[in-house]
C-alpha cells in the first residue's frame, strides 16, 4: 500500500516514510477490514453502529474536551439526556467561527502532547482554520478509505498510475510507487507536450488529480489528435466536477470517471462507486445530517442544504455537528451497488474557478488554497481577487500578529509556485464579505473565463 502513503503523505505533508507505514499499518488494516466487511450491511445494522459510535463519541466529549464540557453544562445536559436522534439534533452547531477561537479549548486533554499535529485548511471558501489532528492515525485511516475507492474501480494500490496536482515541481517520477506527478501550475504549452510524452512512456492504470486539470491535457491532447491506451479509472478529488467535464473525460479516455468527497477535518467522506455517480457516504466515517436555511434537516427529495456532520475518527479534536458550508442535494435513492450507504444526488458547494494569466493561460486554484493557507498562520481570512490578466489582488484580514516576515511568505511562495504570470497585490480589509447565502468566496473572478472544448 506505499503508493496510497505516497500519495497522501507527499501531497499533504511531506512527510511518507515507510517508517512511518510499518507505524500505523495496524490502524491503516483495523480501517480497511471493518469497511470491507461492512459494506453490506443492512439500514438497521446501520444506524445500531453509528448510534454507538456517536454516543461513545459524545461521552469522550463530554468527559476529556473542556469546550463540550461547558457546553453540555450550558445547555443543562449530560451524553445520558441524549436518547434518540432528535435529542441530538438540539445541539448547537459547530462552525468555523467557534472552530478558530476555541481551538485550544477543543483539544482532548487524555491525549499525549505528542499525539497532536497542527493542520490546517483554507477551504473553497477560503476562511482560514488551524485545529489538530492525530499524527499518523489520520492518515492511515484516511488511506484505508482511499484502497476501498480505488478497488470500486478495479484499480489496484500497485497499479502505474499519473497524479496531476498542485506541485512546485513540473514533473516528479516516483520508482517506489511506479507514480508520474505532474505540476498543474505548469501546464503551458511548452511543458504539456512533455507531460503527454511522460505518460505513454509510462503507460498508467489510472489517473488521479483536480478535474480542471485533467480535463485541461485531455482538451489539449484531443486539439493535437494524440491518444493514450485505456485506462482503468479516472478519480477526480478537490474540485466539484461538472457534467460536462465528466462527460467529455469519459469519452476521451474510455473509462469511467469517479469523484469523492472529503475534508480535512475528517467529519464526512463520499464517493462514487461503480454503478451511479452519486456520492455514497460512508457511514462508519461519521454522522451525516443536511440542514436548511432555518437549520431544519431537509426530507424532500431534490431538496438542498448545508452538509452538517459529526466525525467518528476526531477524538483528538471533535468536530460535532459541525456546518462545512458545503451544499448538497437529498435524495432517498439506494444504489444498484447493493451498499445501504446515505447517499448525496450532488455536491455542488465547492466552486471550481480559474485564475487567468498574462499569456491568457487559465490556472486552477486548487492548491493556491493550500499555498494561501501555508504561508502565514496570522491571518484571519483571505479572498483573491482579479479583474486584469495576471493581476491578483489578495484581500487579507489580520490577526494579532502580522508583520512584513509573513508578507514576504506569501510573496516567496506565490512566486515560487506562479512565477511571472501574475503580479501580486495585498490589500488589508476589517472583514471578508461574505455572499448572499452567507458563505465566503476564495476568488472574486471579474474576467469571462472562455473555458471550452
Amino acid at each position: 500500500m506505499q503508493k496510497l502513503w505516497e500519495y497522501l503523505f507527499n501531497e499533504d505533508t511531506g512527510r511518507g516514510t515507510a517508517l512511518t507505514t510499518l507505524i500505523y499499518r495496524s490502524s491503516f488494516q483495523k480501517t480497511y477490514n471493518f469497511v470491507k466487511h461492512s459494506q453490506y450491511w443492512s439500514l438497521e445494522q446501520i444506524k445500531k453502529y453509528q448510534w454507538q459510535q456517536l454516543i461513545s463519541l459524545l461521552n469522550h466529549a463530554y468527559e476529556h474536551v473542556p469546550y463540550y464540557k461547558k457546553l453540555f453544562k450550558t445547555q443543562g445536559i449530560t451524553p445520558d439526556n441524549i436518547k434518540t436522534l432528535h435529542d441530538f439534533q438540539q445541539l448547537p452547531f459547530l462552525t468555523k467561527e467557534i472552530v478558530q477561537k476555541y481551538s485550544n479549548e477543543l483539544k482532548a486533554i487524555n491525549y499525549p502532547t505528542y499525539n497532536f499535529e497542527e493542520t490546517s485548511t483554507g477551504g473553497s471558501t477560503g476562511y482560514l482554520l488551524r485545529f489538530s489532528i492525530e499524527k499518523g492515525v489520520w492518515f492511515a485511516k484516511h488511506l484505508a478509505y482511499m484502497t476501498i475507492l480505488l478497488e470500486r474501480a478495479g484499480c489496484h494500490a500497485m497499479d502505474k498510475s499519473v497524479q496531476i496536482i498542485g506541485r512546485e515541481k513540473p514533473w516528479e517520477y516516483r520508482p517506489l510507487s511506479r507514480t508520474l506527478v505532474l505540476s498543474s501550475y505548469h501546464m503551458t504549452d511548452q511543458n504539456l507536450p512533455i507531460y503527454v510524452k511522460k505518460i505513454k512512456r509510462l503507460q498508467p492504470q489510472y489517473f488521479i488529480g483536480y478535474p480542471s486539470a485533467i480535463t485541461m491535457l485531455a482538451t489539449y491532447m484531443q486539439h493535437h489528435s494524440m491518444e493514450l491506451k485505456k485506462l482503468k479509472a479516472i478519480f477526480c478529488f478537490g474540485e466539484n466536477i461538472y457534467d460536462w467535464q465528466r462527460e467529455f473525460l469519459e469519452k476521451f479516455f474510455k473509462c469511467r470517471v469517479h469523484d469523492q468527497y472529503g475534508h480535512r477535518e475528517q467529519c464526512i467522506l463520499a464517493g462514487t462507486c461503480e454503478k451511479s455517480n452519486s456520492y455514497h457516504i460512508f457511514p462508519d466515517y461519521g454522522l451525516v445530517e443536511l440542514i436548511d436555511r432555518n437549520g431544519q434537516q431537509v426530507t424532500k427529495e431534490d431538496e438542498s442544504g448545508e452538509i452538517v456532520a459529526t466525525g467518528f475518527h476526531t477524538g483528538i479534536f471533535p468536530f460535532i455537528r459541525y456546518k462545512t458550508e458545503d451544499i448538497a442535494t437529498y435524495t432517498t435513492h439506494r444504489c444498484e451497488c447493493g451498499r445501504n450507504y446515505p447517499v448525496f444526488k450532488t455536491i455542488g458547494g465547492r466552486v471550481q474557478d480559474f485564475m487567468v494569466s498574462k499569456t491568457k493561460r487559465l490556472v486552477p486554484l486548487m492548491g493556491v488554497l493550500q499555498l494561501i493557507a501555508k504561508s502565514s498562520p496570522n491571518m484571519k481570512e483571505y479572498q483573491l481577487y482579479q479583474d486584469h490578466e495576471g493581476e491578483i489582488i489578495l484581500h487579507i484580514v489580520k490577526k494579532e500578529g502580522y508583520s512584513d516576515d509573513d508578507v514576504r511568505h506569501i510573496r516567496e511562495n506565490f512566486k515560487t509556485r506562479l512565477g511571472n504570470e501574475f503580479s501580486l497585490s495585498i490589500i488589508y480589509m476589517d472583514s471578508i464579505p461574505l455572499t448572499s447565502r452567507g458563505k465566503y468566496q476564495f476568488l472574486i473572478q471579474k474576467l469571462p473565463i472562455h473555458y471550452s472544448l
